[in-house]
């Protein structure tokens, strides 16, 4: 080929080849501009939406606005407050309501169950936002490709939960029973073991767990399962040569300071039995005989910590409560050192476990502490409530009369009201737990909580721990502006930022409770916007609940609770310091709508007569 047409041709080629690049340039630019348009409209269509492919359990949240999820899950939420959680074994079926119900005082009305629906939601739409722009696109395509599955927020009381369980379907149960040591006139038999068939309560609650957070609620059913017991007869022989060393020790001698006491052979000779330990068996003392044995003695050299106590007269601090260290007998070690000897075959001498509390603040210095003038003041009203209510609330307001908050201390109620039983001075109430109506202590405490909050509020201290009610009260009434406590959660806590003590003082005045914090003022400014609390989403409590019980005969009737709207409130706590520094925090409580609810007798008809509750609830104020 001549050489002029071959370098012709190269030129065509060039041309050919340049005009390919163009082409494949254009496509490209093309492309992007239509993935980037693709990406611009997606980002769009999406912006006030989950992305697609986002589940909440099962709930199918991609392509929804955020107050549509939010419905649903309320939606669903309603339905599970309605019937409850099933559990059967048996043939025979428990509900357990999600809320402890209490016949004369909701501040034992607590959760057992509880969503954080803000808390899921904001999880579930961060998905494909929370990152670079890359790492967003990549968690986008994942999405659309894959699915995502949101964790439920939720707060489930797992040891009620099991404690009801047990309290229904125990009485189908055989547990396995272990060897057993008889002594009698000296001489020792071993008694053999015996299989067993128990429920796995804990399978139970593991099960409840997945359909919660699959938020899909069918009767969960607790199947017997075969147990073998934990020591065998065949297995006691090393044991048993250790017992005529420890049948030699005719008594054992238990101290404590300069007081002691003695534990004789004919007493505890019976409390011996065989005891799994390291993977052997061993001799020991039954437990539960020696905590009872030690129980006089706890009573006996009990001494309770107090710190000091003040009140304010003539713009000064006076004395009415001297300081005092506590001391309280260890249960648990002092048993763990009895039992130990013991298996020893050890007479030696026993000094008992003791526990010593020193008082947080003594009564030295006691006009030195800065408590100068009021800081602020909180009031509630509990008109309306029943004689054992009424004490419980004078018991929580006198112990904590006179109590000094110190500066920088995070003050816990819970820890300043101490133990909440009969012993100090508490009465108990009726509450509902599956079908069985029980006692409880701690009625009446949620006003102490209520009332601690509004202090702390007017008193400008930062809000550490704080619980709404699940349903409104006219206990704590505006809404908004409560707080539940119950051992050993939730609690209600609060720091003293202030320069100085601040001196806790309570007073109760006909039906109204109010608490004052003295201090020294600091010229902190404090601002609740709005107050009240604005309330909003007020919604209709539903149809009345009734739930059957083997504690009335068949055909009475007993109510429980009265209707309580649903609604959620807010306000903005702003406290402004004499530095300029301003601190928020904001308060948002949402209440559940709750029906009224009536504990029936089995095979009730709609003739039978009705008995009202002894103290009824009174229905929370209409908005």
């Amino acid at each position: 080929m001549p050489a002029k047409t071959q370098a012709k041709d190269k030129d065509v080629f060039k041309k050919m080849n340049k005009k390919w690049w163009l082409v494949l340039a254009a496509i490209f630019f093309v492309v992007i501009l239509a993935g980037a348009g693709l990406v611009f409209w997606f980002e769009a269509a999406y912006s006030q939406k989950f992305y697609p492919g986002v589940k909440i359990g099962q709930l199918n949240a991609g392509g929804l606005a955020k107050a549509q999820v939010l419905e649903k899950l309320k939606n669903i939420e309603k339905i599970v407050q309605q019937n409850g959680l099933k559990f059967t074994a048996q043939d025979k079926e428990i509900i357990i309501n999600p809320i402890t119900i209490s016949s004369a005082d909701p501040d034992l009305a607590r959760p057992i169950l509880s969503f954080d629906w803000p808390k899921t939601i904001d999880q579930a739409l961060a998905f494909g936002r929370d990152g670079s722009w890359y790492g967003n696109l990549i968690q986008q395509a994942k999405l659309l490709a894959f699915g995502q599955t949101v964790p439920v927020s939720y707060v489930l009381d797992r040891n009620e939960i099991l404690a009801t369980l047990q309290d229904n379907f125990s009485k189908f149960e055989k547990p396995p029973v272990n060897a057993r040591l008889k002594i009698k006139n000296g001489k020792a038999e071993v008694l053999g073991e015996q299989s067993g068939y128990v429920f796995d309560y804990q399978k139970a609650a593991d099960n409840l767990a997945a359909n919660i957070e699959s938020l899909n609620f069918p009767p969960i059913n607790l199947g017997l399962e075969f147990k073998e017991p934990e020591i065998k007869k065949e297995n006691t022989g090393s044991a048993l040569n250790s017992l005529d060393k420890i049948l030699a020790i005719n008594s054992l001698k238990l101290k404590t300071g300069e007081k002691s006491w003695e534990l004789i052979k004919a007493e505890y000779i019976n409390w011996l039995e065989f005891q799994p330990i390291d993977n052997e068996v061993a001799i020991g003392f039954t437990k539960e005989k020696v905590l009872q044995f030690l129980q006089p003695i706890a009573d006996e050299i009990r001494i309770e910590a107090k710190d000091a106590k003040f009140s304010m007269a003539d713009g000064k601090v006076t004395e009415f409560q001297a300081s005092q260290d506590g001391k309280e007998l260890n249960l648990e070690s002092s048993y763990q050192k009895i039992n130990n000897q013991i298996i020893m075959g050890s007479a030696d001498e026993i000094e008992l476990a003791v526990d010593l509390t020193p008082a947080k603040l003594t009564t030295e210095n006691i006009n030195n502490l800065g408590i100068k003038e009021l800081l602020g003041r909180g009031t509630s009203n509990f008109a309306g409530s029943p004689k054992n209510r009424r004490i419980n609330i004078a018991v929580g307001a006198a112990s904590l009369n006179g109590i000094i908050i110190k500066p920088g201390e995070e003050f816990s109620l819970l820890k300043a009201l101490g133990p909440v039983d009969g012993a100090h001075g508490y009465k108990q109430e009726l509450v509902i737990k599956g079908n069985r109506t029980v006692p409880e202590y701690g009625g009446g405490l949620c006003q102490i909580g209520t009332t601690t909050f509004r202090v702390a509020l007017r008193s400008g201290l930062p809000i550490t721990s704080r619980q709404n009610h699940s349903y409104r009260v006219v206990y704590y009434e505006p809404a908004g502006m409560d707080a539940t406590i119950y051992d050993p959660a939730p609690d209600l806590k609060f720091i003293n930022d202030t320069p100085g003590n601040i001196l806790f003082t309570t007073k109760i005045s006909g039906d109204t409770l109010t608490f004052e914090f003295y201090g020294t003022t600091d010229g902190r400014k404090i601002e609740i916007s709005p107050d009240p609390p604005s309330i909003f989403n007020i919604s209709s409590p539903g149809a009345p609940r009734y739930i059957e019980s083997d504690d009335l005969k068949p055909g009475e009737k007993r109510q429980l609770e009265k209707p309580h709207k649903g609604a959620n409130t807010y306000f903005k706590y702003t406290v402004t310091y004499f530095s300029g520094e301003v601190k928020e925090q904001e308060f948002r409580s949402h209440y559940i709508p709750w029906p009224e609810v009536w504990l029936v007798g089995k095979a009730a008809t709609s003739t039978d007569s009705t008995v009202p509750a002894e103290s009824p609830v009174a229905p929370p104020v209409a908005n």
